[in-house]
């Protein structure tokens, strides 16, 4: 019976409350999105005829982008809950970055909101992002920034092998998400509702279009990455450091 009630209390924490949390924040960053920076998403025709598993990269320009990768769906839509990667709280707390927020960042609040957690520092994909997976194999979805952190110029980096890994052992199709741009943006200028904010869904990449080698390395899976990200360049023009 104990053991029964501790699978149980996990399905109602990693699927129900993370379900219920982004619905909640859907609505609330609906509003908010569209009426202070004008939000325009394209590209949610990409999204016709597909199932789960999906993988979601997006380029990493704020803290903010978290809280629009929801808005890309319907609101019933069959992609939720979406499993977003995340770092352990002791990581948050060491990066001077995120300042006190980083004491609410990471931990059972992040698992709570969706979050994740990569297995850092084991040089090894199959630990690194065994979660995510995880996720995917039961068909679910995954959100992982190709670049790993948070742009710090505003241009895209050459990104890590996260996203090929995950594309070969899963077979998941992975959509490059281009956004454009929360870089920089302070509260005053998003509540001055003088920016406008464009998402571009772009069409999905197959393994076949990443993955070049039935036995592939570190190098492969970073290459299969870069790609995703220049698609992402392609439609930002901006310039970058992937090449």
């Amino acid at each position: 019976m104990g053991v029964f009630s501790c699978e149980k209390m996990k399905k109602i924490n990693y699927y129900y409350i993370p379900t219920v949390l982004q619905k909640i924040g859907y609505v609330l960053f609906f509003l908010s999105h569209h009426f202070f920076v004008h939000l325009e998403i394209k590209g949610k025709e990409n999204f016709k005829n597909i199932n789960g598993p999906i993988i979601l990269a997006p380029n990493h320009t704020s803290e903010l982008d978290v809280t629009i990768i929801p808005l890309l769906f319907p609101f019933f839509s069959k992609f939720f809950p979406i499993y977003f990667t995340t770092n352990s709280k002791e990581k948050y707390r060491k990066s001077l970055r995120f300042g006190w927020r980083s004491f609410f960042y990471g931990g059972v609040i992040f698992d709570l909101l969706g979050g994740s957690q990569i297995y850092s520092g084991y040089k090894n994909y199959s630990i690194s992002l065994k979660n995510h997976t995880h996720h995917l194999k039961r068909g679910n979805t995954v959100c992982i920034f190709p670049e790993g952190s948070i742009s710090l110029d505003g241009k895209l980096s050459r990104g890590h092998g996260g996203v090929g890994y995950l594309v070969h052992t899963t077979k998941a199709p992975v959509f490059p998400i281009a956004i454009n741009t929360f870089y920089e943006m302070s509260w005053k200028k998003y509540f001055s509702r003088k920016d406008k904010v464009t998402i571009t869904i772009c069409p999905p990449m197959y393994k076949k279009d990443l993955i070049f080698t039935t036995a592939p390395k570190v190098e492969d899976f970073q290459l299969a990455s870069r790609m995703v990200l220049e698609k992402i360049s392609e439609v930002l023009k901006l310039k970058s450091k992937i090449s």
